[in-house]
């Protein structure tokens, strides 16, 4: 047994120093960069298996420790974590980094290496499919079903008890669920209540993107034999068979569409660079670039990238509003003001008319942003201020960090959405604020989620006053792909007795 241990050593010790022989110059460059000690085979790896909270601090240390530009290392991967505005606009700007990091195969394993986890010349492919549908021309001719769906989400809410709270979240998911079914992906309303498992998808994906995230910060969990003997892998291989029965429901749908329209209207609106006429799930069928498998993913990746996102911001959005009762009645006050007493569809032009809630907007995604934490692959050296990224490692970004920044914001964990008043605009850093990223691989869904999020706050806040047992400052969060609260959504909501 003793031999047998001191053999694993040697054959362990003989591994990692060939590495480090055949990785020498990475190692040198790496030491360019201040950064924690690191441990053999393991470099810090350590420092990520802690809870949930404990990462947010641990990351917010990196930068006291170490100031804006910091390396670290998850096992034989380094991480050149930047925190400098002006380095990360002309860095994300910059084609050399358009191929996202290590760590986004993980995400890979669950919706494939697409739109949202993918790069390289595959994603630019289905990204340039997918764009028509994410134009303004597009996003206007989504009114009416984002108001339907909110009209049906409303009924919901009064049935509500007016003195007891409950998880918003779990109502505004259904709705953000259903809007993306009948507008991107172009299903009618009875076929999306009745795609294959939509129920338990919509209620489990939270709980896949748990698994995601720790595999990429747990260094245990990356070796696959590991991951295999456990009850997460057992959860993601049962999550995987419902994404592809869920996605054929829907690509069975959409074919039997595409039969019954004319070759000429196929031609005409696929060649259009804003349209909704034809859904994103046409496109990539008409397209003939994707084979099966890959369609089968795109359509759930289209899926969640847009329904789960915008129903968090809007329950953030809520949620604050329940905890800041001065906030809340300005954004009522302009609401009314607009929509008037009566319940009825929100238009584009009424949100044009809604400043102070576009402020509410941009604050909810400063301090809460859903894409918290990026990666992206450096492929070859890329100068910087002080000295260059090495071809091999990866830039890293906590887009959660840098927005609570006390350099670039003033009390940075408080909300507050004056700061992003045209006067305070003006005055900030603007390169310090990221929410849906920067150049060419941006949020695609941005303007479909900001006008999904504000149709539901203003017909929810117009006609009802958000209270909740609990303040900001019991607020727990942690980074988990986007940024989660620990404790839900409470809300309570009392009827406005103006509103009819």
């Amino acid at each position: 047994m003793f031999v047998t241990v001191l053999l694993a050593l040697g054959l362990a010790a003989s591994l990692w120093l060939r590495w480090r022989h055949q990785h020498r110059g990475l190692l040198k460059a790496a030491q360019q960069f201040p950064g924690p000690k690191t441990l053999p085979g393991l470099g810090n790896a350590m420092t990520f298996i802690c809870t949930p909270e404990e990462m947010v601090k641990q990351i917010k240390s990196l930068f006291v420790n170490y100031g804006d530009i910091v390396r670290f290392w998850l096992g034989p991967d380094l991480n050149i974590v930047v925190a400098c505005p002006d380095e990360l606009k002309i860095l994300l700007s910059n084609s050399k980094m358009s191929v996202k990091g290590p760590q986004y195969k993980y995400m890979a394993d669950v919706i494939g290496g697409g739109i949202l986890s993918g790069s390289g010349p595959e994603w630019r492919k289905h990204r340039k499919i997918a764009n028509p549908n994410y134009g303004k021309r597009a996003i206007e001719s989504y009114t009416h079903v984002f108001n339907h769906e909110v009209s049906l989400l409303m009924e919901e809410l009064r049935k509500k008890p007016h003195d007891q709270q409950f998880d918003i979240y779990k109502d505004i998911v259904n709705t953000t669920s259903y809007s993306v079914c009948r507008s991107l992906m172009g299903l009618t309303k009875e076929q999306t209540m009745n795609i294959t498992g939509i129920q338990e998808i919509i209620e489990e994906t939270p709980s896949i993107y748990e698994i995601v995230f720790d595999r990429m910060t747990k260094w245990y969990l990356q070796i696959d034999p590991v991951f295999w003997l456990t009850s997460q892998y057992q959860f993601q291989r049962r999550f995987n068979k419902l994404i592809t029965n869920f996605s054929k429901d829907i690509l069975k749908h959409r074919r039997e569409h595409l039969k019954n329209i004319g070759e000429d209207f196929k031609l005409e609106h696929m060649e259009m660079k804003e349209d909704g006429m034809l859904s994103v799930i046409d496109r990539f069928i008409l397209s003939g670039e994707l084979d099966e498998p890959t369609l089968e993913k795109e359509t759930f990746t289209i899926f969640t990238s847009s329904q789960e996102a915008s129903a968090k911001i809007a329950s953030y959005l809520l949620l604050m509003m329940a905890y800041h009762p001065h906030c809340q009645e300005k954004l009522y006050n302009e609401i009314k003001g607009v929509l008037g007493d009566s319940d009825r569809d929100v238009t584009d032009d009424d949100l044009k008319r809604m400043p102070y809630l576009e402020m509410a907007f941009k604050e909810i995604v400063r301090l809460f942003p859903i894409g918290a934490m990026l990666q992206r692959t450096v492929t070859e050296d890329i100068a910087i201020r002080s000295g260059y990224l090495p071809a091999g490692s990866s830039m890293t970004i906590s887009i959660f960090h840098l927005h609570r920044d006390p350099r670039f914001w003033e009390n940075p964990d408080a909300f507050d959405p004056e700061r992003f008043n045209p006067e305070n605009t003006e005055r900030r850093h603007h390169n310090a604020y990221i929410p849906f990223s920067l150049g060419p691989m941006d949020c695609l869904g941005r303007y479909f989620g900001i006008k999904l999020v504000k149709t539901i706050c203003a017909r929810i806040l117009r006609e009802f006053e958000v209270t909740s047992q609990s303040s900001y400052e019991d607020l727990r969060v942690t980074i988990c792909i986007s940024v989660v609260t620990l404790g839900g959504y409470p809300v309570i909501l009392k009827k406005r007795n103006s509103t009819k």
